[in-house]
Order: structure tokens, then C-alpha cells, then sequence
């Protein structure tokens, strides 16, 4: 699986966990996650939406703020890991 494969379907997942993206946005990969709305509680969410829905296990020194400080961020982590 490339970052090409992986894109789109993070993008999907992420999606609905950040509250203030404006409907019919495109997610910005690059944006920071919290000002977008990703609180604790929907990373925890995205987190087990991601382990489920790409088949990878994050592991605990990866579970990081800066992981999950862009969709970009976590996109790099996901590759390392598939």
C-alpha cells in the first residue's frame, strides 16, 4: 500500500472527526488537526478507525501528539507501518 492508496481513505476517515472543516472541504492534509476540530476523544476514535479500517497497529512510542498533528504527520506514520 502507497501513500496514493492510503490518502483518500485516511482523508475519509478523518472527515468526520474534525468538526470544523467546512462541509464538502477537502481535507487539508497539511492543516493542523486540532484547530480543525480533532479533540483527545476523536483521536482516540481516528486511532482505532485507522487500526481497523488500514490493518495497522500504531504502536505506543508512536502515539505522539506530532503523529497526530497533521493528516500529513499521521500519513507518514501509517506508511512506516504497512
Amino acid at each position: 500500500m502507497t501513500a496514493t492508496d492510503i490518502t483518500p481513505k485516511l482523508q475519509e476517515i478523518l472527515r468526520p472527526k474534525l468538526r470544523f472543516l467546512t462541509p464538502g472541504a477537502a481535507v487539508p492534509m497539511d492543516e493542523d488537526l486540532g484547530k480543525l476540530g480533532l479533540d483527545s476523544m476523536a483521536s482516540i476514535d481516528l486511532l482505532m478507525e485507522i487500526e481497523q479500517e488500514l490493518g495497522v497497529q500504531i504502536p505506543d512510542e508512536l502515539m505522539t501528539a506530532d503523529t497526530f498533528a497533521t493528516g500529513n504527520h499521521l500519513l507518514a506514520v501509517i506508511e512506516k507501518l504497512v
